[in-house]
């Protein structure tokens, strides 16, 4: 199967990252987690709803921005394999 055979059937799917144990995101996270899991039981039921919120707007952003960022990659990568393609060479 082609790589776009394969992205074309969700076996490859862009957004979706693992991580591994111990590395500086890992550690990061769960500084927020713990952080989080501080920060929750001192709020009060209408200052939970609204950290609940904070944090849907967060993941919404994030969100746009891996897209755009995704695509700011794909043309960056289209536009280099064009230039090896079809410039000739000046050795």
């Amino acid at each position: 199967m082609t790589t776009l055979e394969d992205l074309y059937y969700g076996n490859i799917v862009p957004h979706e990252h693992s991580f591994k144990r111990g590395s500086a995101y890992s550690e990061m996270l769960s500084y927020v987690i713990r952080h989080q899991d501080s920060l929750i039981p001192t709020l009060t039921a209408q200052l939970k709803e609204t950290f609940e919120k904070l944090k849907d707007c967060e993941a919404e952003l994030h969100g746009m921005n891996e897209r755009e960022a995704f695509i700011s990659g794909f043309k960056l990568a289209a536009r280099i394999m064009t230039e090896v393609l079809c410039k000739p060479s000046e050795d």
